[in-house]
């Protein structure tokens, strides 16, 4: 520091001559080298220890600044050099379809950040799920299907969680009448690609962490294949997820229907019902079922706000029990010996009487508590890391009918049908439809009409 300072005292010293020669007229002709330096300071005064030959502790200042300037550089070099490299890294790891984030970052990663893949184009960018759809299947008179799935993910992957499930043909024509029926009596009520699917107020006011631990304290596990199945619904991932699984493949019921519970004749009546209408054209609307019948039955794609996925719906496995891998594993050692179904029913049992003394029955219900059964977390990682998920083929989940979402119009839930019924038929179906839901609100106003005309003449 000491050296330092007597250089940059030297400096303005030579400064300073400059300034002297520059302004006394008997100076300039005393040495041409120091006018030369001192002129040369006065225009250019930070060259001064780069360009000048100093001697003395100037020079060894000099030195050292140059010394200290090339580390400088270097070290900036080396910082751009490794964030340069970095990038590039970044850049080869996407073309090589790699996420370098751990499953920690991905599920604490912001709403607003998107995805890589949408669930069914994560589902096929598995080899050994493609080798199951191949093995299984023949897709190829499905592909307008399989595109349309994927297009609409796309459209709302920022948004919403897609899921699948297959349903009988006929319900199009008990969903229709019921959301067609509902938007001309609710005018006020603003819904976009809504669809309703249940019709009988089969709907429960809980949240699926409650759900589950009233299920689990009440009846040990949940099975959906009781009286729960009117408030629940069992969905798929992805368009052909659970692939290799017959019973739990909605891909599977799509391509081979199995006779679905079909709506009743009391199914119409009640929702012709609601809306005060005439029952006397309910054969005619039967009648439309023929008209869109093919022999695939139809998946329904349903769309979920994000921001509402855990207030409805879980990970689930078979019968709708919380996907807790433990208990998974348990019932498929069991099931060498026995049915997976006695396996399951043995161990209902079981949680029953024990409960908290079991130690599986114990971290079940601490993990519904915990929240390890959360769709938008395992989501996350299957939208961006689907080959860290071991049993990704195998994962299902479960969906809540509540009022307030799956029941709900303004709920944000967006309902798609995938079917390979014809655009003609559809149009054909469509205008009958809306010609007998004329006819019915026609007759409604000509009695309210007739009945304020005998109020005015009383």
């Amino acid at each position: 520091m000491c050296n330092k300072r007597k250089g940059y005292f030297k400096i303005s010293s030579v400064v300073l001559w400059g300034i002297l020669l520059v302004f006394t007229d008997g100076f300039a002709a005393r040495s041409s080298v120091a006018t030369t330096t001192g002129k040369a300071a006065i225009s250019k005064p930070t060259q001064i220890i780069s360009d000048q030959k100093a001697p003395g502790n100037l020079g060894i200042v000099r030195d050292q600044e140059q010394s200290l300037q090339q580390v400088k550089k270097s070290i900036n070099f080396r910082k751009s050099g490794r964030a340069a490299m970095l990038k590039e890294m970044a850049k080869q790891a996407e073309r090589d379809e790699v996420d370098p984030r751990s499953l920690q970052q991905i599920v604490a990663a912001p709403v607003t950040q998107i995805d890589r893949f949408t669930q069914t184009e994560a589902h096929l960018f598995l080899p050994s799920v493609r080798e199951l759809i191949v093995e299984n299947y023949k897709v190829g008179p499905y592909l307008n299907i399989i595109s349309n799935a994927i297009t609409n993910e796309a459209k709302h992957r920022n948004t919403h969680y897609a899921f699948y499930s297959t349903t009988s043909n006929m319900w199009r024509l008990a969903q229709d009448l019921d959301t067609r029926l509902f938007a001309r009596f609710n005018p006020n009520i603003k819904s976009k690609d809504f669809t309703f699917l249940r019709f009988n107020n089969e709907y429960i006011n809980s949240t699926a962490q409650g759900f589950l631990v009233n299920e689990l304290k009440e009846k040990g596990l949940t099975n959906d294949n009781t009286d729960i199945k009117a408030i629940m619904l069992s969905v798929n991932f992805a368009l052909l997820g659970n692939v290799g699984f017959p019973g739990e493949c909605s891909w599977e019921y799509f391509v081979k229907p199995r006779g679905h519970m079909a709506p009743s004749r009391s199914t119409y009546e009640t929702i012709i019902s609601k809306y005060g209408l005439t029952d006397k054209y309910i054969d005619e609307l039967v009648n439309l079922v023929d008209v869109y019948n093919t022999k695939e039955d139809t998946i329904m794609q349903i769309f979920i706000p994000k921001n509402k996925i855990d207030e409805i719906g879980y990970l689930a496995w078979t019968r709708g029990i919380p996907a807790h891998q433990e208990t998974i594993d348990s019932v498929l050692r069991s099931a060498k010996t026995q049915t997976v179904k006695s396996a399951l029913a043995n161990l209902t049992e079981e949680f029953v009487r024990q409960k908290e003394s079991n130690p599986l029955y114990k971290q079940m219900m601490q993990g519904i508590q915990a929240g390890d059964f959360s769709l938008d977390a395992f989501l996350k990682i299957y939208c961006n890391k689907p080959w860290d998920l071991i049993h990704i083929n195998n994962a299902q989940g479960r969906l809540l009918f509540t009022p307030s979402v799956l029941g709900n119009p303004e709920s944000g839930v967006i309902i798609n049908r995938l079917s390979t019924v014809s655009s003609s038929r559809l149009k054909e179906y469509n205008n009958r439809l809306n010609g007998i839901i004329d006819k019915m609100i026609a007759e409604k106003e000509a009695a309210e009409d007739r009945e304020l005309s005998s109020l005015r003449n009383r």
